[in-house]
């Protein structure tokens, strides 16, 4: 067995299919989600919505404990070490049985809230225990089917096979759904389709992961060191998720509080399209996070370090890219979508456009940290995220309003996630003297831009066209004019140069 993966090819071949999964993951849930409006009651899009928060609540009993197993597989695949690994997903099975006895008994209990959780009508001849039964029993199949499986394929960098089952499956699920929806007009068949489709995703992973691993087996036990490891790495996760999940939270408490439930709405709406670019971004950081996990147990700090920069010239370059589009496009879509009656002035987009490039800032080094292991080491900087954005949400409303709500957000991100996210790698994993040229580097990104983005601006807001043709020209002139921009800027540079064989691996056939 090779101990380094072919980290290249992997990336690209998870790209390729996270993109297909997540365009579907996209695209139909909106064609089911339109049929369920027209031809049954909006009113089941509502419980559907409350079903999957809750469920979203019960699922952070997980905090992360399968992101630090999978750390801590990639050591011991690059070694070789099939003892360590069977010990590890020996372990990893029993903590996911546990976690999904929780979940289910938490579940359960939550059962006796429900009429309380829900205000206005509810669909005649509709049992809501009976769906809600549904939702949790398939939130509790993950915790139960193979779980160890699908993290095994994912510590091996082969995303690319979780992708294709999930998309087979998803798109059976759809289809079955605009079935159960157009012909049969039942909710409870559409209900039952998913976690259908969930137990047969997890077969169909269980037999990809013994087809090409078969050699592995739940067996053996974890040293006491080893034990304590990953306690600690999972508190320091569970800190940090709960950090994240807490910035948005956060801004939409406050917008309703203050502002009110329409202005929450139109906040809804505009992060709603920004979080979509994100989330498509999000496929191309995971595809590589197993080649930097075996890259860091394999390869040496410098190596590391260059191609850490290497990646993060071409995800910022993308990201910069995606950001113009969103300062060129956002308007035009809402218009389009919601009407101008529901549109933020254009500052609020200029600003969420600056919102997502910030983000993005941090993508890459947080790759890298997650895959090192440092999540400890952080854990009081997504504490101070977290209180620095609600003290900063509670000023800047009163003076700012929707302004001061975002720019809350991008200032605690900024110091706290990134700036601080980055002492913290430097620190612990690349050299100190290394940390400045990583910042300069940035900043430099980030001026370039801003450049970019405002001339691209200037330039498509002079097309007139309206509607989808005028939306579509606007697209196209706004990806042909940033993207020449940026060519000829990064073109005869050393960052461009050291990225061209990285990019000629991804494009090459294999």
């Amino acid at each position: 067995m090779k101990l380094k993966l072919e980290r290249t090819i992997n990336t690209k071949r998870n790209i390729i299919f996270g993109e297909i999964d997540k365009v579907i993951g996209i695209l139909l849930p909106f064609v089911v989600r339109t049929m369920i409006i027209n031809l049954m009651a909006v009113e089941y899009l509502g419980l559907t919505s409350l079903f999957y928060s809750i469920i979203q609540m019960l699922n952070l009993v997980e905090l992360g404990f399968g992101t630090a197993i999978i750390y801590s597989m990639y050591k011991p695949i690059a070694e070789n070490d099939v003892k360590k690994i069977n010990a590890l997903l020996r372990f990893y099975t029993r903590v996911y049985r546990v976690m999904g006895c929780l979940v289910t008994a938490a579940g359960l209990l939550i059962m006796f809230f429900l009429p309380s959780l829900i205000s206005g009508n509810v669909p005649e001849d509709t049992n809501i225990y009976a769906l809600y039964l549904i939702f949790l029993t398939n939130a509790s199949i993950n915790f139960f089917l193979f779980p160890n499986q699908k993290a095994l394929i994912t510590a091996y960098q082969r995303d690319d096979l979780l992708g294709k089952m999930h998309i087979i499956t998803q798109l059976l699920m759809y289809m079955l759904q605009i079935i159960s929806v157009c012909l049969a007009r039942n909710f409870y068949l559409y209900a039952l389709t998913i976690p259908v489709s969930t137990i047969a995703y997890n077969f169909l992973c269980a037999y990809q992961s013994r087809k090409y691993y078969p050699h592995y087996k739940e067996e053996g036990l974890l040293e006491e060191s080893e034990y304590r490891e990953i306690r600690k790495q999972v508190i320091g996760l569970m800190v940090r998720k709960i950090a994240t999940l807490s910035r948005n939270a956060f801004d939409a408490m406050f917008i309703s509080a203050f502002l009110g439930l329409q202005l929450t709405a139109l906040y809804g709406n505009y992060y709603y399209i920004m979080d979509s670019v994100v989330m498509v971004l999000a496929v191309v950081k995971t595809s590589m996070a197993g080649g930097v996990g075996n890259s860091i147990a394999t390869e040496s700090v410098e190596k590391n370090l260059k191609d850490m920069k290497t990646i993060n010239f071409l995800f910022m370059t993308l990201s910069g890219w995606c950001m113009t589009a969103l300062l060129c496009l956002y308007q035009p879509f809402m218009k389009i979508w919601v009407g101008t009656e529901m549109m933020f002035p254009f500052g609020i987009v200029v600003l969420f456009s600056v919102y997502f490039y910030v983000l993005k800032m941090g993508d890459i080094r947080t790759l890298y940290a997650e895959s090192i292991g440092i999540w400890w080491q952080s854990r009081y900087l997504s504490v101070a995220e977290a209180l620095s954005n609600l003290a900063l949400n509670y000023v800047l409303i009163r003076f700012m309003g929707i302004y001061g709500i975002i720019i809350a957000t991008l200032i605690s991100y900024f110091v706290f996630n990134f700036l601080g996210g980055a002492v913290v790698l430097f620190k612990y994993y690349f050299t100190k003297d290394a940390f400045f040229d990583y910042l300069i580097v940035n900043v430099k990104y980030a001026v370039v831009t801003s450049l970019v983005a405002g001339i691209t601006y200037c330039l498509v807001s002079v097309i007139g066209l309206e509607g989808w043709i005028g939306l579509i020209v606007k697209g196209g002139a706004c990806g042909l004019v940033s993207g020449i921009m940026y060519l000829v800027i990064y073109m005869n540079g050393r960052e461009f140069k050291n990225a061209i064989p990285l990019i000629r691996s991804l494009v090459r056939k294999r």
